[in-house]
């Protein structure tokens, strides 16, 4: 376990208005230094995802609803609409999910492509319209340049939802740039580890048959892009959106396993926002930072999927004894101590505090997340429970 300390630098005299010194570095699990990353976001985009998503995923106040679903006027809203307020959608929070991503990697470790994915199909017939490479968008390459990621995400939103669900087609075309294949558009980089993050709300529906349903060959095609990414030394996590997710869907969960992925299963839509931002492609599973000199912990370590972390560690004027402690997801700890002065800077200090802030609010809504995900496994490990309990007793 490899843990790194950009700031402060040792022995480095920090000066802020608040009592609090920022700490920010790097753990990475196993390997020499940090390590890189090569990260494929794919999104739904099917025509499912215009639904709501149960939460205000804009900001504005105001919750969208599906009117199918709740006390409005007959003629209200036009029967196409799925979401009161349009940018509170199933989309727009798998949109948000990856926008907040992207503030917490190093562009410096982490290249960033995006591909989005629907199914074309005939709208009378529900059969295919077209050749099936039409499945899946390259919406933009592999990139340190997170600023093209933003605005590919913006015209993915611009365009809407539409189509079936073509699984296959959109994980072949984020193993070719991931792997650089034939045809790729990304520069190959055979130092980085490689990441597909799949986001959905459904089932494939497509290459095979009827794009309302899921055919045996739907699956099957999935499985065997999956397969493939595998042999390319790609892993698969998979987000599976909506009330479906409980029942754990094979397609999303079988992409996963098949690459030693992971698949997590996001009951409410709009929780994806801290789904994506709690998971870890860097295997780190924790980052704790105590002041030995003050006998106080940093409450709110910030610790980004890539391995990256920042906190504000509550300090004394003087000298500062700061012990910062990391976890991989195997159980190696390692530990780096930090030596610092501090004293109390006379002028404002509003941007820190604007950070400290933003933090606070993403570490409440990655609780609230978690907190669920506690209560969801309770239920189902209590079902579990009770089934075997029944059998035991011969229960009919």
């Amino acid at each position: 376990m490899k843990l790194v300390i950009d700031e402060p630098a040792p022995g480095a005299r920090v000066e802020s208005r608040m009592h609090m010194a920022k700490v920010q570095g790097t753990a990475v699990a196993g390997g020499d230094g940090p390590q890189g990353f090569d990260i494929m976001v794919v999104i739904d985009v099917s025509k499912s995802t215009e639904t709501a998503s149960g939460a205000d995923v804009d900001g504005d106040g105001e919750v969208g609803e599906d009117p199918s679903l709740g006390l409005f006027a007959l003629g209200e809203f036009p029967e196409d609409v799925k979401s009161t307020d349009p940018e509170d959608t199933i989309l727009h929070a798998e949109a948000k999910a990856a926008l907040t991503l992207l503030e917490g990697l190093d562009p410096r470790r982490v290249r960033v492509g995006l591909v989005s994915f629907s199914g074309d199909s005939d709208p009378e017939t529900g059969l295919r319209r077209g050749p099936e490479s039409g499945d899946a968008t390259l919406q933009v390459p592999l990139t340190d340049d997170y600023e093209q990621v933003r605005g590919a995400i913006g015209r993915v939103l611009a365009t809407g939802p539409a189509g079936a669900t073509n699984f296959a087609a959109a994980i072949r075309l984020a193993t070719r740039e991931l792997a650089g294949m034939s045809g790729s558009q990304s520069r190959p980089n055979d130092g980085f580890k490689k990441v597909i993050l799949f986001l959905t709300d459904g089932f494939p529906s497509f290459p095979a048959g009827n794009a309302g349903v899921q055919d045996p060959e739907d699956l099957e095609a999935a499985v065997r892009a999956a397969r493939v990414a595998q042999a390319a030394g790609i892993r698969i996590n998979s987000f599976a959106l909506g009330t479906n997710a409980l029942t754990r869907p094979k397609a999303a969960t079988e992409i996963a396993r098949v690459t030693l992925g992971t698949f997590t299963p996001v009951v409410e839509p709009a929780a994806i926002v801290a789904a994506l931002q709690s998971t870890s492609f860097a295997n780190v599973e924790d980052v704790g930072i105590v002041n030995v000199t003050t006998n106080e912990y940093a409450p709110d370590v910030q610790l980004h999927p890539d391995g990256s972390f920042v906190a504000f560690v509550p300090v004394q004027e003087g000298r500062n004894r700061v012990i910062v402690s990391a976890v991989s997801s195997d159980g190696a700890e390692t530990t780096r101590e930090l030596v610092f002065e501090f004293a109390v800077k006379d002028s404002g200090d509003l941007a820190r505090q604007r950070e400290l802030e933003r933090l606070r609010r993403m570490n409440d809504e990655l609780a609230r997340y978690k907190l669920a995900k506690e209560i969801t496994r309770e239920r189902e490990r209590r079902a579990r429970m009770d089934k075997l309990l029944s059998i035991e007793r011969g229960d009919q």
